[in-house]
């Protein structure tokens, strides 16, 4: 049986204002070799956490923020059903990377996880996608693109997104989007050079939906998170 997890301190991206998502800044060692998504809210002493989090993001215009999370074990955050089994954590919330010289934003914030939208340890046996690959995930008018991370040495990227009117294939709905669908972007390599951009107009395919999942067509917003270095062999750590 292999050894249970430690706790660590799990970094994390925070996307949206009206509905916070987190993503987790994975590398390929343990306990860190997890892309995590999770739809979440924040709540603290004061009860303005959620707000102050919103007003600071629309008034600085700023597109990193990211979350240092009190030391836990990752994998308690999710129960056979692949829904949380663990419901909250505390941490503190940065304007920019905690690591890399972030501005204290709130301290002692909880974070209620409102479900769990993607959730998967890496496979080193996995077989990476021919073409570039992302998971679709948000709700009402704040949806977004984070590239599916598979092996080294591989980038983390998440963008904004919006589905362009009046293409024929599936609609993104809120319901749809809830689990986290994967994305093939027709006719790019999986590469970071080959990456979505602000501005891009990308057909795109949900992957194991055979021809009902083409004729989707995709406009990229802002680009929020770009990583490589963490996910080149071996990594760093938080």
């Amino acid at each position: 049986m292999a050894a249970a997890d430690p706790k660590a301190t799990h970094g994390m991206l925070v996307v949206g204002e009206e509905t916070a998502y987190l993503s987790h800044l994975p590398m390929f060692m343990r306990p860190h070799d997890f892309q995590v998504l999770l739809e979440a809210a924040f709540t603290n002493d004061a009860g303005d956490a959620q707000q102050v989090y919103a007003d600071d993001r629309r008034t600085t215009g700023t597109a990193v923020y990211t979350l240092k999370p009190e030391r836990f074990v990752l994998t308690e955050l999710v129960g056979e059903d692949g829904q949380p089994a663990r419901t909250s954590f505390t941490g503190t919330l940065f304007r920019g990377h905690f690591e890399r010289d972030g501005t204290e934003l709130l301290d002692r914030v909880t974070v209620e996880v409102r479900h769990v939208v993607h959730f998967r340890r890496f496979d080193h046996h996995a077989v990476r996608p021919t073409e570039l690959t992302y998971l679709a995930f948000g709700k009402g008018d704040e949806r977004f693109l984070a590239h599916l991370v598979t092996l080294p040495p591989d980038f983390d990227h998440v963008v904004a997104m919006r589905q362009a009117p009046g293409a024929p294939g599936t609609e993104l709905t809120d319901g749809v989007l809830r689990n986290g669908p994967a994305l093939t972007i027709t006719g790019r390599p999986d590469g970071p050079g080959d990456r979505l951009r602000e501005g891009d107009q990308v057909a795109a395919g949900l992957v194991g939906d055979g021809s009902a999942g083409t004729g989707l067509r995709l406009v990229t917003g802002r680009e929020f998170y770009l990583e490589e270095g963490e996910l080149a062999e071996g990594g760093h750590t938080h």
